[in-house]
């Protein structure tokens, strides 16, 4: 079956949502198929480049500058992803990135909704809340300033309220996670504790975490 970029038009332009697992020969007949679409709305308007969780390799970044955004003749060009890695190439590269929102306008910021699994070797970071649908593989990560709900396996390392903010929390359908943090506060869980394997809430009270089954 075909996957498509995915178009969406927003206050600040046309967003184009790339899919993660394609590889380059595919994203070139995707990109040529938003250019036949809407290339005439793209033009001289804003373009949102957002590559979702995709790791990117710096061989696709130039392949969709040249099949994508180079033709499509938008002034305006903002890149969008969740990828820790894939943020730095594109800020590095010196490319308008989608900025997170400060942890000043937190309670006026949207969460980040993800309904994949979280591969180990990835990172994902949120400057709010992160709803995740699916699991959360051993060696990848998931830090937010806000709250991480995640309605799967959590085996990697969560953290939440990653600026501080210790009245975050952490809810996992399944917990088999060996290192917790929340705000400064930090915890390692053996396999023996009674709540492994279950779904468990955890908070900070006293100055220490907590972990109750739900």
């Amino acid at each position: 079956m075909e996957s498509h970029i995915i178009l969406k038009g927003t206050k600040e332009g046309v967003r184009c949502v790339f899919p993660e697992d394609k590889d380059i020969m595919e994203l070139e007949r995707m990109c040529d198929e938003v250019l036949k679409d809407i290339g005439h709305i793209l033009r001289d308007g804003t373009l949102i480049v957002d590559l979702q969780g995709r790791e990117i390799k710096e061989e696709e970044i130039s392949f969709i500058l040249k099949k994508l955004v180079w033709p499509s003749g938008a002034t305006k060009t903002i890149w969008r992803s969740y990828d820790t890695y894939t943020r730095k190439v594109l800020r590095a590269a010196g490319f308008n990135i989608e900025e997170q929102h400060s942890g000043a306008s937190l309670q006026n910021s949207r969460g980040l909704f993800i309904c994949k699994s979280i591969r180990s070797g990835q990172k994902v970071e949120h400057d709010s809340d992160i709803f995740i649908v699916g699991n959360v593989n051993d060696g990848s990560e998931v830090l937010a300033s806000g709250n991480i709900w995640i309605w799967g396996k959590l085996q990697g390392v969560a953290h939440a309220g990653c600026q501080g903010d210790e009245e975050a929390h952490i809810l996992a359908r399944v917990f088999e996670s060996n290192q917790i943090r929340i705000g400064k506060l930090y915890s390692s869980i053996e396999r023996n504790n009674s709540y492994w394997g279950k779904s468990v809430l955890i908070y900070a009270e006293e100055n220490m975490l907590v972990f109750k089954e739900i």
